[in-house]
């Protein structure tokens, strides 16, 4: 039976490396751009951290140095666990159950087991290395600060790939046991959802308010980190794996490597037997789940849907019919595709938690300098989060036409047409989520109606230039003959839109934002204030720009495309 399983890897070894040498063919600028951005990335990171972790080394924090790092990586980690298990049950979910190659794998001799781990691997693969080529900079700062021995960042890598292993275990299983029991009715699930989610949400919600009220919203600097360290303490808890790995990194860089060793021995074991329940669910519900994912009821279909709908081409009065009825079918194919949305909902949806929840943290929101520093922050997570997901779903829009491309090409439909359709349904998408976002995020921190409207603005740029960049780009480099738009998005294409866009959203909030705000918290920078008018209409011109440009050139070459 094992040897079943060493052919799939085998198989997937030879694919890999056939991916190598068409690497190699690519454009050299492509390849170099991708490495510069990655090591101008990775260089940011880590000078943060080391310069964070110096600071730490200085008076009054030096007391408290070891206390504080324990608590950050049991943090760290314990949030990278979380999103990690978060993105291998989303991507699993495609691969286990939406791809080709699994429904080939299912009609050949292999059994489920071994097509669960082989592609449970491959999703452990896909989705942690950007994960932890984020923390490694983390990791080799605090090595570098404290001078550590010369088997710390062996030891690291070492805990580090076991560690990825458990959240895939854990995402992997949890997507099996969904697929298998989860109610067909959408209906049924949303309720199922909600109760699980929104219930207990509600009653941290009602006790931080509770708590917040009875101490009379003001706390001490003592009361203050009290309360911080308490709502922390469940990260330390030393039952968890994130604890064990932010201990042993600790432990090496001491230069104790046998209490690191039982630390790593206790990931080990943990990572083996999350492995083995994952193996033995397989072998006890993924055929079953695999069938049952593959049947959709069609039943009462169309009654709630279809009015949906006919109610959102209604709700774009004075629009081409041409571009609501392409806008009407991108939204069906977005809310049909579980990976994209959900997604969309779990980032989006954790954002809006902690905007809601701000008050509940105990920042000191009466202070101008917090509430414009958390406000700028708000805007910042939300734009480039955005960004992101402009990268990932919407560029790769128009390369999804694909092999369907040639149908439109017979229907009575200009090409521009086409593009504009896209731009709208992202433009649409991205300002109505963002400004959702931060209106909220401006009501929990009672921001006056000027900063509001600054804040509106903003997003009403970046959302129209995140738009018309990845359209534009998406059309100036498309790929036709690839249906997984993973692989479309890592491409040059991509990965030229995405420095892009980020370097989009930090011009306009620098040139439009952070001066207004900066102004406030400073009100004797009377020349920050005075920078506010012009770098706002500045912002508007690079919006301007990043509309049209693209745009234009998109058009101009998705015309000469050949299908």
């Amino acid at each position: 039976m094992a040897a079943r399983l060493i052919t799939l890897a085998w198989v997937r070894a030879k694919t890999l490396r056939n991916s190598l040498r068409v690497l190699r063919r690519q454009s050299r600028l492509k390849i170099l751009v991708i490495l510069l951005f990655a090591i101008a990335l990775w260089a940011g990171l880590y000078f943060v951290f080391h310069d964070g972790f110096r600071s730490l080394g200085s008076p009054p924090l030096e007391d408290f140095r070891d206390t504080i790092v324990q608590i950050l990586f049991a943090v760290f980690f314990l949030s990278l666990l979380i999103m990690l298990t978060f993105s291998n049950a989303i991507i699993a979910y495609g691969s286990l159950f939406r791809s080709e190659e699994t429904a080939f794998l299912f009609a050949r001799p292999f059994f489920p087991w071994q097509i669960f781990a082989y592609k449970v691997s491959e999703t452990l693969l896909f989705s942690s290395w950007a994960f932890l080529f984020l923390a490694l900079p983390l990791i080799v700062a605090y090595g570098v600060n404290g001078r550590s021995p010369w088997y710390f960042y062996p030891g690291a890598a070492a805990f580090f790939v076991v560690f990825a292993v458990i959240p895939a275990a854990a995402g992997g299983g949890a997507t099996l046991l969904i697929a298998r029991f989860l109610p067909r009715s959408m209906r049924k699930a949303l309720v199922l959802l909600l109760v699980i989610v929104t219930v207990p949400a509600a009653i941290g919600w009602a006790a931080g308010f509770l708590r917040f009220h009875e101490t009379g919203g003001s706390y001490a600097a003592e009361r203050w980190v009290r309360n911080v360290l308490g709502r922390l303490s469940l990260s330390t808890s030393p039952l968890l794996p994130s604890f064990w790995i932010g201990d042993g990194v600790i432990q090496l860089k001491r230069g104790d490597p046998g209490a690191a060793l039982f630390r790593f021995l206790l990931l080990l074991s943990t990572a083996l037997f999350s492995a083995m329940v994952g193996v033995h669910l397989s072998r006890w519900f993924y055929r079953s789940a695999y069938y049952r994912a593959q049947f959709r009821a069609r039943k009462h279909r169309g009654q709630w849907s279809g009015g949906f709908y006919r109610l959102l081409e209604r709700a774009l009065p004075g629009m081409n019919p041409e571009l609501r009825l392409l806008m009407v079918k991108d939204v069906k194919i977005f809310v049909r595709d579980p990976v994209q949305w959900s997604q969309v909902l779990i980032f989006f949806g954790l954002l809006g938690i902690y905007f809601a929840n701000m008050r509940n943290l105990h920042y000191d929101l009466n202070l101008p300098y917090w509430q414009n520093f958390i406000s700028v922050l708000n805007l910042v997570a939300t734009c480039l989060t955005l960004s992101t997901f402009t990268s990932r779903f919407i560029f790769p829009l128009l390369s999804l036409e694909g092999r369907k491309f040639w149908i439109l090409g017979l229907l009575p439909i200009e090409r521009k047409n086409l593009l504009y359709s896209k731009f709208w349904f992202a433009f649409i998408g991205s300002f109505v989520i963002s400004q959702g976002l931060m209106g909220l995020s401006d009501l929990i921190l009672r921001e006056p109606a000027p900063v509001v409207a600054l804040h509106a603005i903003a997003v009403l740029i970046i959302s129209t230039g995140l738009s018309a960049l990845a359209v534009g780009i998406g059309a100036l480099y498309p790929n036709l003959r690839e249906d997984n738009p993973s692989k479309i998005v890592s491409g040059f294409g991509g990965t030229l839109n995405l420095v892009l866009s980020v370097a989009f959203v930090a011009l306009v909030i620098v040139l439009m934002v952070v001066p207004y705000h900066v102004g406030r918290m400073r009100p004797e920078a009377e020349f920050l204030q005075r920078l506010a008018l012009p770098g706002a209409l500045l912002a508007v011109a690079v919006g301007a720009v990043a509309v049209i440009v693209p745009m234009w050139l998109g058009v101009r070459a998705f015309e000469r495309l050949e299908a």
